[in-house]
């Protein structure tokens, strides 16, 4: 299990009990925007964990764009959200059947506050490509009245999402990969060996040139702080 740095103070803790951390070292909620407190973590690799505040104004499209540029985007993939027994993809086609596998299919051109299911508790599940999917879970904590622009950074620079109504509280530090071959942290993974031999293809920079003679097309991406990392194109 992870630690993490939490944005607000600069400190660490781990992924335990980063949650209860952050109730004490928000500000008390005032007369702000309606706001919610999100988990996000993989959902096969839970080591790769995020807490945000996104403003009950903000589009599903935006929660989107964010976990896409910060976190999966690689080659444009389809993506949805789940929530309740609605299914809210991108790219949405009206024209396909509105009902599928008994879930309701909608855009994600809706802000999170408008959907009645949403409220603290509620679990979220998020798809980013549905060939090599990686699958994200989203808890939705608690809400509150935060006024965004008064949140107090103290790691300038690390919490910048580019995206209006959206705040990057606290992130896990990069999960140590041991190197298939001699154990020592890996850098890199090998595509072309990955589906045959699992763990092993993860290598560290001296094992990886010893690589070369054994792999018959070597394919390499870095290891990266992402629950994509090594798969399909993501290279952070």
């Amino acid at each position: 299990m992870t630690d993490g740095d939490c944005y607000l103070c600069g400190n660490s803790y781990a992924k335990r009990g980063i949650s209860r951390h952050l109730r004490s070292c928000l500000p008390e909620p005032n007369n702000g925007t309606t706001t919610y407190r999100l988990r996000i973590a993989g959902e096969q690799r839970p080591d790769y964990w995020l807490h945000l505040l996104v403003e009950a104004e903000t589009l599903l499209l935006d929660l989107d764009l964010f976990l896409r540029e910060f976190w999966l985007e690689c080659c444009g993939h389809m993506s949805a959200f789940t929530i309740g027994k609605t299914r809210y993809e991108k790219p949405y086609d009206d024209q396909e059947t509105a009902i599928s596998l008994g879930e309701e299919r909608r855009s994600m051109d809706l802000s999170l506050g408008s959907i009645d299911s949403v409220r603290s508790g509620e679990e979220v599940t998020y798809e980013y490509d549905f060939g090599s999917t990686t699958e994200l879970e989203i808890q939705i904590l608690d809400g509150g009245n935060w006024p965004l622009d008064q949140i107090d950074i103290q790691q300038a620079g690390a919490s910048e999402t580019g995206i209006d109504g959206i705040v990057l509280l606290a992130r896990n530090n990069p999960p140590d990969i041991e190197c298939g071959c001699c154990g020592t942290s890996a850098t890199k993974v090998c595509q072309t060996c990955l589906w045959q031999h699992g763990p092993d293809a993860w290598l560290c920079e001296t094992c990886a040139s010893d690589h070369e003679d054994d792999c018959e097309r070597p394919n390499y991406l870095p290891k990266v702080n992402s629950p994509r990392t090594g798969v399909c194109g993501y290279r952070d």
